[in-house]
């Protein structure tokens, strides 16, 4: 997942940054970048082709303000989700006009930002989310929530899912890499395992839902409760 902040008063900049990463488990988002001013956000956008997921928009900019970029983000991007964000309450209902997923007016908390980015998580993984790969003879898709987990043997990685099991050449370290955004986590050398599967976890074994038990190294287990307890709040509000 990919984050953006334009905001041209720094302090707040950096401080929404911290907030918003201090959110979001980690392996998550891939990245989070700051803007101060619209019009470099807007060439990331309409040059460079960058994309987000999420944006952070200050109101008042020092020039092109935050809700003309949004309208012309709008244009170029129908999934974004955007924040606004102000000193000034009174421009709530301006954030109609360019679809704001969210209204966050200065100065903010902590517990103001963790539950708009739970919300925000809500609605992003609401949808389906595709895996894609290629095996000797054909491309496959999966969506990422009927996934189980990955397991590696010798040169090839096994994809188990409620659909059966698929074998192709990887390492799974970069299937890691691609799926982790999706709460895939790496609990053993061989495993990778898909957070929204996990059923319970007694001492060093995972119980899926389908009730296949996953080992647990000791090297993974105490960054694997870290993630897991992280994710339970983030995603099921406990």
């Amino acid at each position: 997942m990919k984050i953006a902040i334009c905001d041209d008063d720094v302090f707040y900049a950096k401080q929404l940054k911290q907030t918003v990463g201090n959110c979001v488990r980690c392996g998550t988002i891939s990245g989070i970048t700051l803007y101060n001013c619209a019009e470099d956000l807007l060439d990331a956008y309409e040059k460079q082709g960058l994309r987000y997921d999420i944006l952070f928009l200050d109101i008042k900019l020092k020039k092109l303000s935050g809700l003309d970029a949004a309208k012309v983000i709008n244009n170029l991007d129908n999934n974004v989700l955007i924040f606004l964000v102000t000193a000034y309450a009174d421009y709530v209902f301006e954030g109609y006009e360019v679809r704001a997923f969210r209204y966050i007016v200065k100065p903010f908390t902590p517990e103001q930002i963790g539950k708009d980015m739970r919300m925000a998580l809500k609605h992003l993984y609401s949808f389906d989310r595709k895996y894609t790969i290629q095996t000797k003879s054909s491309i496959m898709t999966f969506n990422v929530d009927d996934i189980l987990f990955l397991e590696s043997i010798k040169r090839q990685v096994s994809i188990v899912s409620t659909k059966g099991r698929t074998s192709f050449y990887s390492k799974l370290s970069t299937e890691e890499e691609k799926l982790s955004q999706y709460g895939f986590v790496r609990v053993h050398q061989g495993y990778l395992v898909n957070m929204a599967q996990i059923k319970t976890i007694i001492e060093n074994n995972i119980y899926l839902t389908d009730n296949t038990i996953i080992p647990i190294s000791k090297s993974q287990k105490k960054a694997l409760l870290t993630r897991y307890t992280k994710y339970l709040t983030e995603y099921e509000g406990i």
